[in-house]
């Protein structure tokens, strides 16, 4: 998805402001989302039971979303093109 703008409120719809005590203890103060915030299923589009979040470090989460993005342009993935993430 290549609208800046929905990838935010995607983004927002599922990560909270600030971590969670413990995750910041632990220096995990980034969420990271999945399915990711720039995909047309990002945010709420899809059922809680089918999307999941979690706290990383910044310096890892920071990286991995440059990665995604550049794998994205090496592969010539556009906006509509389906594609597959296996974890």
């Amino acid at each position: 998805m290549i609208n800046k703008t929905v990838e935010a409120q995607h983004r927002a719809a599922v990560c909270p402001g600030t971590a969670p005590a413990d995750m910041r203890r632990a220096g995990r103060t980034s969420c990271d989302e999945y399915p990711f915030a720039s995909t047309y299923e990002g945010g709420t589009t899809l059922p809680a039971a089918q999307r999941e979040i979690t706290w990383v470090k910044v310096q890892e989460n920071k990286p991995q979303g440059g990665r995604i993005t550049a794998w994205r342009g090496q592969l010539h993935v556009m906006d509509h093109d389906p594609f597959y993430a296996i974890a």
